[in-house]
């Protein structure tokens, strides 16, 4: 009876050893295939995006006269230069810290 037990076990675990190599087998090559072809996709949008982004004249117009809607106010950009101005001489003309160091008391 211990000699079946061990022979029903031998043949199973042939059985699963050969399952598992050929799994093995086939999940290497797909995740290899998965890779080269999300590795070709990642080409073929990189060139057509990227070196291939050339607009016509139609579309080049299109977009500059959809941007020319935008103003430019000068005097606001004058007056916001003024209030940096203004800042920038105040933070140096102010008075440093004079409060006490707690790093070097003196």
């Amino acid at each position: 009876m211990g000699n079946e037990k061990k022979e029903k076990k031998e043949k199973v675990s042939k059985i699963g050893g050969w399952l598992q190599k050929i799994f093995s087998f086939f999940l290497r090559w797909f995740f290899l295939a998965a890779i080269i072809a999300t590795s070709l996709y990642a080409v073929y949008i990189w060139k057509k995006y990227i070196l291939n982004a050339d607009w016509s004249e139609e579309k080049k117009k299109a977009y500059i006269s959809e941007q020319s809607v935008l103003s430019f106010d000068e005097d606001k950009y004058k007056k916001a230069l003024e209030i940096i101005d203004i800042r920038r001489e105040k933070l140096e003309n102010s008075e440093k810290f004079s409060g006490r160091d707690i790093f070097f008391p003196e």
